[in-house]
C-alpha cells in the first residue's frame, strides 16, 4: 500500500505543478493578447487545459488524502482518481492534436 501512496503523491505533484505553471502562463498571455493574434488564439486551448490539470490535480489528491488517512472510501476515491487521468489523458490528446 505504501508504493501507491508514493505514487499518489507523484502524480499529485506533478498534475499540481503543471496546472500552476499552466496558470502563470495563462497570465502573462491575458497582459499579452494584443501583442500578437497568435497569442489570442492559442489562449482558449491553453485555458482548457489549465483547467484539465487543475481537475486532475484535484483528482489525485483527493486520492492521496484518503488513502493516507486511511478513509473508508478510499478506494472509490481511487477509481476516481485513476478514471480521471485516462479520460483527462485522452481530452488532452485529443485537444493537441486535433
Amino acid at each position: 500500500m505504501r508504493y501507491l501512496l508514493i505514487l499518489e503523491a507523484a502524480l499529485f505533484a506533478l498534475t499540481t505543478t503543471l496546472a500552476m505553471v499552466l496558470a502563470v502562463v495563462c497570465l502573462m498571455y491575458g497582459f499579452h493578447t494584443q501583442l500578437s493574434s497568435r497569442v489570442g488564439a492559442e489562449m482558449p486551448t491553453l485555458v482548457t487545459a489549465t483547467v484539465t490539470f487543475g481537475v486532475l490535480a484535484t483528482l489525485m489528491g483527493l486520492a492521496f488524502w484518503t488513502l493516507l488517512r486511511d478513509r473508508a472510501w478510499r478506494w472509490w476515491a481511487q477509481g476516481v482518481a485513476v478514471l480521471g487521468m485516462g479520460l483527462g489523458s485522452m481530452f488532452l490528446y485529443n485537444l493537441f492534436t486535433a
